[in-house]
């Protein structure tokens, strides 16, 4: 990779027409993708797991080239053979620009190097990503497993309640290919995504007991900026509503 050259990412998000199980069945991805991770945004059951099952699914392809992250941006349905069964699909194209923390998203955990980042901030929709994992969880760790998992729903349930918060998910990996889950959120602006996340608040109240007494081992956050996006979403494109 030259000096300076910076990683993209596509970003997917589909609605199928029927729940599709994801339980050790992770979806294919784009040969062009040196990493993908795509999973489904699904509810916990009775033992506070989740179930992996959901008829909405999203996640990413990490690519070096930007004529690769283009071409599948452009052509996802050359490079994704199960667009022909979603009823809505969104994609995005984006430049990660700032990244921390520990994730498994290329196969092994990774510290702060999980993607080249642009080396300044290119300007645009802001996109957050996040992770969560844990090392080598046992039957004592699915408690606090499980409070992390509700929380998690409630910090999403927040976000829906602010107007500045344009679309919102967590698609989670465990169950699918054993790698990290991700949240998604997009914002009308980086302050108020900083309002959200670091002032008083839900989202601050679980950072407070993380610090305090741990609900995960390893996370990461990844913002981002769109600089293209095409398709539905919740029945539309979240850039363009935001204008």
């Amino acid at each position: 990779m030259k000096t300076g050259q910076h990683e993209w990412i596509v970003f997917h998000r589909v609605r199928f027409s029927e729940p599709i199980d994801g339980n050790n069945n992770p979806f294919p991805g784009p040969k062009l993708a040196e990493s993908w991770r795509f999973y489904p945004a699904s509810p916990v059951n009775s033992d506070g797991m989740r179930t992996n099952i959901s008829e909405e699914w999203g996640g990413f392809g990490i690519y070096s080239s930007h004529r690769d992250a283009e071409e599948v941006f452009e052509s996802p349905e050359d490079h994704l053979s199960f667009l022909g069964d979603t009823v809505e699909a969104y994609h995005a194209l984006v430049v990660p620009y700032s990244h921390r923390g520990k994730v498994n998203w290329r196969g092994t955990v990774k510290e702060d190097s999980s993607f080249i980042t642009a080396p300044a901030d290119p300007g645009g929709v802001l996109a957050v990503f996040t992770s969560a994992g844990y090392d080598n969880p046992g039957p004592d760790d699915l408690p606090r497993i499980a409070n992390f998992l509700r929380e998690v729903d409630n910090v999403q349930e927040y976000y829906g309640t602010l107007p500045d918060n344009i679309r919102r998910a967590v698609f989670s990996g465990a169950g699918v290919d054993a790698h990290d889950g991700i949240t998604v959120s997009i914002w009308r602006s980086d302050a108020a995504m900083m309002q959200a996340a670091y002032k008083p608040g839900h989202h601050r109240d679980q950072m407070d007991y993380q610090h305090e007494k741990g609900h995960f081992d390893r996370s990461s956050f990844t913002r981002a900026r769109i600089v293209s996006s095409k398709g539905a979403w919740d029945g539309g494109d979240p850039v363009l509503e935001i204008g």
